[in-house]
């Protein structure tokens, strides 16, 4: 009787158990930021994995290798299936509308060659990095061809220079900028007629102290054998609304794999902090392999290391992160491309051929309306939502930095300091102590003002008091 209570138990508590909701802490990854002091520290999750779909389950068969992927303005995805040399379209609940295997150029029948970017303007032209075939072709909405885009050609522009175009974006003045593969002078730049117009937002050559030290004490001929110093080719591309290009560096050495150039081609990255964003801090870094600008200056990079997605803000603070390889719904096996819309993140996985859907949770919710209220001034509105988000997570810097800067432009500069101390913003913490002194200062300037001048006064008596009984008995002594 004992063991069939005791079977019953168990079995109502399995029961019980397997009918509660499914709780965050159950995702296939962990949430995380890094601290001031760059410990990874335990978050909640921001997104989660809500669905995936392949080519087989959009009756398109197989996507093999695909390589990108765009959402566009209207939600609709365009899966560049590379391997079999296509564009799979799908709408916003994931039922294809079109697949371009091929297009009419002039009176022949065309076809990409191993593509490998793709990118779709507001107007709905699709350009294509034709990769093999060393064109960008440009397409219509229904993908019928509408020109082709050669190799720069230029005086500048050496003989062994070889043209492979890999990733492509165009801003809204309809200038073309390109990734190409070993290209070591920058993006290739193109006008809206397709005639180049240069190279822009060159890397800085990086060297290696030793090897700079072997190629000074070396022959001629030694050196011509040595590793020659060059530049770091960009990998990846995207543009923001206001026309700023961010590029993505694979180089893991390099503590500025992310860049936003002005249309000079200078790098005008905010950085704001000790850590610049270079995804995880371990020895074996973050390789980035692609980038995606959302607005509000936040952007995300993949990380092929780890098939990671970190989210920056715009001031490069770490907001959340989410994915990591492996073999469930909401990890990858090669992570390819990564891209938003609305409230959901898509990466696309080129090994498994599959996209994956991630949804925002609240705590993700929350931070990122907060963190666009802060992007835009209205930093009392967003320093309501980081109270609430430090209710999820009491250990998220970035929401005492939010109080705090809030309440130093309410002019609380005490309590103001408490918050910006525990969020470890030093800059705004000495404006902050800063103006409480001055504001200490006037509040207490009189009352120890009055207090000094009544203590040189009494000392003033007491000195008096003191001589005076012996300048009267001097006194006395002299008459008598």
């Amino acid at each position: 009787m004992r063991i069939k209570s005791s079977i019953l138990v168990l079995v109502s508590v399995l029961l019980l158990v397997s009918l509660c909701p499914r709780p965050a802490g159950a995702a296939p990854y962990e949430g995380y930021t890094y601290s001031y002091w760059g410990d990874a520290v335990q978050s909640p999750i921001a997104y989660l994995p809500s669905r995936a779909i392949s080519g087989l389950e959009a009756g398109t068969g197989v996507w093999t290798a695909p390589g990108d992927l765009f959402v566009s303005a209207e939600g609709l995805l365009y899966v560049l299936d590379s391997g079999n040399g296509r564009i799979v379209v799908l709408d916003k609940e994931w039922k294809t509308l079109r697949v371009i295997e091929g297009f009419r150029n002039g009176e022949k029948k065309d076809s990409f060659n191993n593509p490998e970017g793709l990118f779709v303007t507001d107007a709905g032209r699709i350009y294509v990095a034709d990769t093999e075939n060393r064109r960008l072709v440009e397409l219509d909405g229904t993908g019928a061809f509408v020109r082709e885009i050669g190799a720069p050609e230029a005086d500048v522009i050496g003989a062994g220079f070889e043209y492979f175009p890999r990733k492509v974006i165009v801003d809204k003045a309809g200038r073309i900028y390109v990734v190409g593969r070993g290209v070591y002078e920058g993006l290739i730049e193109f006008d809206s007629d397709g005639q180049f117009t240069g190279f822009m937002g060159t890397n800085k050559v990086q060297f290696d102290p030793v090897d700079l030290f072997w190629k000074s004490v070396s022959t001629k001929e030694q050196r011509e054998k040595m590793v020659q110093f060059i530049p770091l080719e960009f990998n990846n591309v995207d543009v923001d609304e206001d026309g700023f290009i961010y590029t993505t560096t694979v180089d893991k050495k390099t503590f500025s794999p992310v860049k936003r150039l002005n249309p000079s081609g200078i790098d005008v990255l905010r950085v704001s902090g000790e850590i610049p964003p270079i995804g995880d801090l371990s020895r074996d870094r973050s390789a980035f392999i692609d980038i995606d600008v959302t607005g509000n200056g936040v952007y995300r990079v993949l990380d092929s290391t780890r098939g990671r997605v970190f989210t920056y803000n715009e001031d490069g603070k770490l907001l959340y992160v989410i994915g990591q390889l492996g073999s469930q719904l909401g990890t990858f096996k090669n992570p390819a491309a990564v891209e938003s819309y609305e409230n959901a993140i898509y990466v696309l996985d080129r090994d498994l051929g599959r996209i994956t859907e991630f949804t925002v949770t609240q705590f993700g919710s929350m931070v990122n309306e907060a963190n666009t209220l802060y992007s835009s001034g209205k930093h009392d509105e967003a320093a309501k939502l980081w109270r609430e988000v430090l209710k999820l997570d009491a250990n998220y810097e970035m929401a005492y930095v939010g109080i705090g800067k809030s309440l130093l432009r309410q002019g609380e500069y005490k309590e103001a300091m408490t918050y910006l101390k525990l969020g470890n913003d030093r800059e705004y913490y000495s404006k902050a102590l800063g103006k409480y002194r001055r504001e200490y200062m006037r509040d207490y300037f009189s009352l120890y003002m009055t207090g000094i001048i009544a203590v040189l006064l009494g000392g003033y008596v007491i000195v008096r008091l003191v001589k005076r009984p012996r300048k009267e008995g001097r006194v006395q002594d002299a008459v008598s």
